[in-house]
């Protein structure tokens, strides 16, 4: 079986779709590798991720109901949720070709999210375009079991961290031991030997004729059920630990490229808002200056605008008075003009006559004094200021320009000082939103609550390990006297007869375990050395490794015959003997499973690594996908590599340009 696609679509830091083609490039059949490379947080782990989840599901994360639907709520790119792209989902397209013929399925699990925060899922299998209908929909979970079974996915798919558990702890013989008893099926044998002897104790209590022994049986059974229950509960709470431990890890890589990315965009923030605080704080100086030069000219004017007013009114009344006063002097001396004209006028003389001339002489002077006394009562007013027709326009002028232009200015600058100072206000409100430099504390604290939390949980963790010796001794001791017990109870003939058969069936099952687990030690034991020549250097210490089919503990045999400890041996042989043991495991699973290796060099010395590059990579599989980042894999490795690589694919930390093609080096 091969990956031949895998599209990622808004899951993690995989913004939109991305699509990584795995299919054959070319009609080499000897280039098996892909080569993915990024920096830490681009997205490697999640890549892995993302191929056990839409493999499996919630069966790939060990999560209740409720803790699933919040990681996958928790998993939705927050960008493309901002953005309003409801699209969320992983697409592997298989290639099937242990089988006759080859054929392809394209398996896609999305998932959408509803308003009340819970998920619906769909798991849909497509062959040639169509819905996959040889296997019942119900049964498609197991179908995909049936090709790829999830218990045998770590053998496969593994990180540094998993060649460091196999290659050096306590653990390493015990997770060793485990891993075997998973890929040969011994434990369903191991499940049916354990029933029986539960059978064989049900005969024996139901035929007691002792009320003593039956209290004892009952109290030993109850407390190995209780230790089995409490070993089984350690189990899982490791494993949800570990997983934990793994989800923290991850959003601490998140924190950290989140506060690398927020401290350059707070400071280029706050660098534009206080650059645009500084030109409306230069805009209000001037127009404050405006305002004084105005206030200090012409704001005591302004606000003693009626004395003004009153000012303007005694300047028009003076004037007019004077006008009147010259009116009157002009009157005058036109009524002393036209009597002297009419008294030196012959002609009217003679025609009208002395007393008719004088008549009209006395009507105009009359006439004229009514008019001069009408003016004489309009220049009672006093002459308070007393000015000169220019000197009194000038001030008119002066007041009129006051009252309209001045006072106008003054409003619009008024005016323009409210709209500077909310800008400024804006600006002000804006710059108290950009968190200060205090921020980075913040993140710092976080980040190391986070790492407080990780030694927390691996101490725990760890705890729980060193537990679960104890337990599995105390239950050893408690079936001893169970089976010490039941030795004492007699039993009818037709049940000793059962229990005879149970008994049979049990040394059966032994034997047959044991046949199988020698056979298998054996096929396993020749894989490892065989990988192992192939990666070690001949200054090496380790000859051949031999595994022990009673205790599944492997030992390393020196040139001379002699036992080599482990922890004699170098950190790249270490290495290299954990890469040899999960390459045989994966090998006596007999299952063609593409093998995914994330940063597999990162303690090698130059000479081992060179073994892994042209030894390792082009015979781990058929299907060999690489994690690496340009100082594991560098570019005179990657010209080593290159002759097997199928495609390669660079990871970038910028969300909207995810993945392109090439790897650092081209």
């Amino acid at each position: 079986m091969k990956f031949q696609k895998i599209t990622i679509c808004n899951f993690k830091n995989y913004r939109g779709k991305n699509l990584f083609d795995f299919s054959q490039n070319g009609s080499k059949k000897h280039n098996n590798i892909i080569l993915i490379g990024g920096a830490n947080g681009s997205g490697k782990t999640t890549l892995v991720e993302s191929i056990k989840l839409c493999l499996f599901g919630k069966k790939s994360t060990d999560l209740s109901n409720k803790k699933y639907q919040d990681y996958i709520i928790d998993s939705k790119n927050r960008l493309s949720t901002k953005d309003g792209d409801r699209s969320f989902f992983i697409e592997t397209d298989l290639l099937v070709d242990d089988s006759y013929p080859p054929y392809c399925i394209s398996l896609k699990r999305e998932w959408d999210i509803r308003d009340d925060k819970s998920i619906e899922e769909k798991f849909e299998i497509i062959r040639d375009g169509e819905t996959f209908q040889i296997v019942p929909r119900e049964y498609w979970e197991d179908y995909i079991s049936s090709l790829i079974p999830s218990y045998i996915l770590d053998y496969f798919f593994f990180d540094g961290e998993r060649v460091k558990e196999l290659a050096t702890g306590d653990k390493a013989e015990g997770i060793l031991r485990e891993s075997i008893r998973d890929l040969i099926g011994l434990k369903r044998y191991e499940i049916l030997y354990n029933d029986l002897e539960i059978l064989k104790g049900k005969i024996l209590k139901r035929n007691s004729e002792h009320s003593t022994l039956n209290n004892l049986v009952n109290d030993r059974e109850i407390n190995i059920i209780n230790i089995e229950k409490e070993i089984e509960e350690s189990h899982k709470s490791i494993d949800k630990k570990y997983i934990e431990i793994k989800e923290i890890k991850y959003k601490k890589v998140e924190l950290e490229e989140e506060l690398r990315r927020k401290a350059g965009a707070y400071a280029e923030k706050r660098k534009k808002f206080e650059k645009n605080i500084s030109v409306l704080d230069e805009k209000l100086n001037s127009v404050n200056e405006d305002i004084r030069q105005i206030s200090g000219d012409y704001l005591p004017f302004i606000m003693a605008s009626k004395i003004c007013k009153a000012l303007l009114i005694q300047l028009l009344k003076e004037r007019m008075q004077k006008e009147l006063k010259s009116s009157k002097e002009t009157m005058l001396d036109i009524n002393k003009d036209l009597v002297n004209r009419i008294n030196q006028n012959d002609n009217l003389n003679r025609h009208l006559g002395e007393n008719n001339l004088k008549f009209i002489i006395d009507e105009i002077n009359e006439l004229f004094m009514e008019k001069l006394s009408r003016i004489e009562k309009g220049t009672q007013i006093p002459l308070i200021h007393d000015l000169s027709l220019t000197d009194s326009f000038k001030i008119e002028e002066f007041i009129k320009n006051i009252d309209k232009n001045i006072s106008n200015s003054l409003k619009d600058l008024l005016r323009r000082r409210d709209e500077i100072v909310a800008q400024l206000d804006k600006y002000h409100k804006e710059l108290n939103k950009v968190p200060s430099d205090s921020f980075i504390k913040d993140y710092v604290e976080k980040i190391a609550s986070i790492d407080s939390e990780i030694r927390c949980l691996s101490n725990e963790s760890e705890s729980l390990k060193n537990n679960i010796p104890i337990l599995e001794t105390r239950k050893g001791q408690l079936q001893k006297e169970l089976k010490e017990i039941n030795k004492k109870i007699i039993c009818v003939e037709e049940d000793k007869r059962k229990i005879q058969l149970c008994n049979d069936s049990q040394k059966t099952i032994k034997e047959f375990i044991n046949k199988a687990t020698s056979l298998k030690m054996r096929d396993l034991q020749d894989k490892i050395t065989f990988m192992y020549h192939l990666l070690a250097n001949k200054d090496d210490m380790v000859d051949h490794i031999n595994l022990d089919p009673v205790n599944f503990t492997t030992q390393l045999m020196g040139y001379n015959g002699e036992l080599i400890r482990k922890e004699s041996i170098s950190a790249g042989e270490k290495e290299v003997y954990a890469l040899s043991v999960l390459w045989g495991l994966a090998k006596i699973s007999e299952k063609k499973i593409p093998m995914i290796i994330d940063s597999p060099l990162a303690k090698l010395d130059s000479s081992h690594v060179n073994k892994i590059i042209n030894n390792f990579f082009p015979n781990a599989a058929e299907n060999v996908i690489i994690l690496s980042h340009d100082r594991e894999i560098d570019e005179i490795l990657y010209k080593k590599l290159k002759p097997h690589i199928n495609r390669s694919y660079i990871l970038s930390l910028d969300e909207s340009k995810k993945i392109r093609e090439g790897y650092f080096f081209n």
